[in-house]
């Protein structure tokens, strides 16, 4: 493959899987891989290759490399590709025995590697969908953690200010209440020891001109005949 090929091929799409940008399956040995990240890294190594995408292509190479290398990233990569290569080989179990009932012949095999890409694929995009959702619900959790903080950084200064205003206040306050007590246009007297006193009540007078009696000849107020309703 070309420089112009590689530059191509690895910058062209956002790979998931490391083995697929080394062009390696994942039976690959430690020196297969080394020899692979070589031959790719001298076509694309920006020392070497004067193309302004070389340094970007050759990051790509290297973070797969790297990758690789770990034991511990390796054997989950690998995992992966076990379980997707596991699942190719279910499905096209169960299409193959689709086709046999239907009398049509079963799936060719130069169709598997496709299908055991297009697997991984899913599976690596799935995985990678997880991440970003964790990723989302760690920044929200932190969003709401800075705000709650700044909301209790602001209650504390309200108080703080109010709490300083009411000291500043308070003179103030004690030489309004000293004006308040000291009116005496208050309800009552001296002698009543500053208290309300209620006022007085003064009966009600008919005028002059009222008649004194009611219709029955009986003094005006003082008709008792609706008792005789009662039983």
């Amino acid at each position: 493959m070309t420089m112009e090929n590689q530059l191509e091929r690895l910058l062209s799409q956002q790979f998931r899987n490391p083995y697929d940008v080394l062009l390696l399956t994942s039976e690959a040995s430690e020196e297969e891989i080394r020899k692979q990240y070589r031959s790719i890294s001298i076509l694309v190594h920006p020392d070497k290759c004067k193309d302004p995408r070389a340094a970007d292509a050759f990051h790509v190479a290297e973070q797969a490399y790297k990758t690789l290398m770990d034991p511990e990233k390796k054997k989950i990569y690998q995992r992966i590709m076990r379980e997707a290569r596991e699942r190719t080989e279910y499905e096209r179990k169960k299409e193959n025995k689709k086709r046999e009932r239907l009398g049509q012949p079963p799936l060719p095999e130069e169709t598997f590697e496709s299908q055991f890409r297009d697997m991984c694929t899913k599976l690596f995009d799935e995985i990678e969908e997880r991440k970003q959702h964790y990723i989302r619900l760690e920044e929200n959790q932190r969003r709401r953690e800075k705000e709650e903080l700044e909301n209790k950084r602001l209650q504390e200064k309200v108080k703080q200010m109010t709490e300083e205003e009411w000291e500043q206040t308070r003179e103030q306050r004690v030489e309004n209440w000293r004006k308040f007590a000291s009116k005496k246009s208050v309800i009552g007297t001296k002698n009543s020891n500053m208290q309300i006193r209620a006022p007085q009540t003064k009966m009600e007078e008919r005028p002059a001109s009222a008649p004194k009696v009611d219709a029955a000849g009986k003094p005006m107020g003082i008709n008792e005949d609706y008792k005789k309703q009662w039983k």
